[in-house]
């Protein structure tokens, strides 16, 4: 059984806690100073680690963003490249192409002829059939 009990000794408070096995006596002051204490302890110590944790968080973000700024230089870089290598491209392509004018004169050249209107045949059909065509003797 526990017996509390409260005095006053000149200025000081002092609690007397009887358990049964010993009888402790408490300054009441000192007591609510330790327990502010052990607070502010408690509190600093979580401020300190809601700060470090966030200073990571921190960190982590700008390692984050240094990784992303590394590839977005070496992806416009490659694109860079690519469009030198598409212009390169199509310039050879613009060169190697033939026009409608050039193959019209080559061809005209090597003896192409127009047909005449006998050579020309025209014949009406339904959507959907097959067309044969034969090579008519003449």
């Amino acid at each position: 059984m526990r017996a509390v009990s409260d005095f006053i000794i000149g200025t000081t408070a002092v609690r007397i806690v009887d358990t049964g096995r010993r009888i402790r006596v408490i300054d009441v002051e000192k007591q609510a100073e330790k327990k502010q204490f052990k607070k502010t302890v408690v509190a600093t110590i979580l401020a300190a680690a809601l700060s470090f944790g966030t200073c990571l968080t921190v960190v982590n973000y700008q390692n984050s963003q240094t990784l992303l700024d590394k590839q977005v230089y070496s992806l416009k870089t490659e694109i860079d490249t690519l469009e030198r290598e598409n212009k390169i491209l199509e310039k050879k392509t613009e060169e190697e192409q033939l026009s409608y004018n050039k193959i019209y004169k080559k061809a005209l050249a090597m003896g192409m002829n127009f047909p005449t209107k006998g050579q020309v045949k025209e014949y009406k059909y339904k959507k959907g059939t097959a067309i044969h065509m034969y090579r008519v003797p003449g």
